[in-house]
């Protein structure tokens, strides 16, 4: 439906825990369901054929950035090199809190950012 209208390109976000709540709790986010960003980006990559593919921004805090190239490269070869690669230090210390990931300084998390 969406490559038939005037859309050239579709994105999703890359959050555990939705942005919106107000607390850590991985449970709250149930009552908003969060689908996985890479994930669903594989999905979309096999039922579209023209529409660029993203993620808004993935958080290197909490992705290996090997891993991260490697996720982004095979969907970009689903998609026949449609996939758009966004990463950021990561802001989310409540989503940090809910999975038990350290959340560094932020001097860390752009020395990490700029290293990946």
């Amino acid at each position: 439906m969406m490559e038939a209208g005037r859309w050239s390109s579709v994105y999703t976000y890359d959050h555990f825990v939705p942005p919106w709540t107000r607390t850590a709790d991985v449970a709250e986010s149930d009552l908003h369901p969060t689908m996985e960003g890479w994930s669903l980006l594989a999905g979309m990559a096999a039922v579209t054929s023209r529409l660029e593919l993203g993620v808004l921004v993935s958080g290197n805090t909490y992705r290996n950035p090997a891993l991260m190239a490697k996720m982004a490269a095979t969907i970009d070869e689903i998609s026949g090199g449609r996939v758009i690669l966004g990463i950021g230090a990561g802001w989310n210390i409540r989503e940090h809190q809910a999975y038990g990931w350290e959340f560094p300084s932020m001097k860390e998390r752009q020395d990490r950012l700029e290293e990946a």
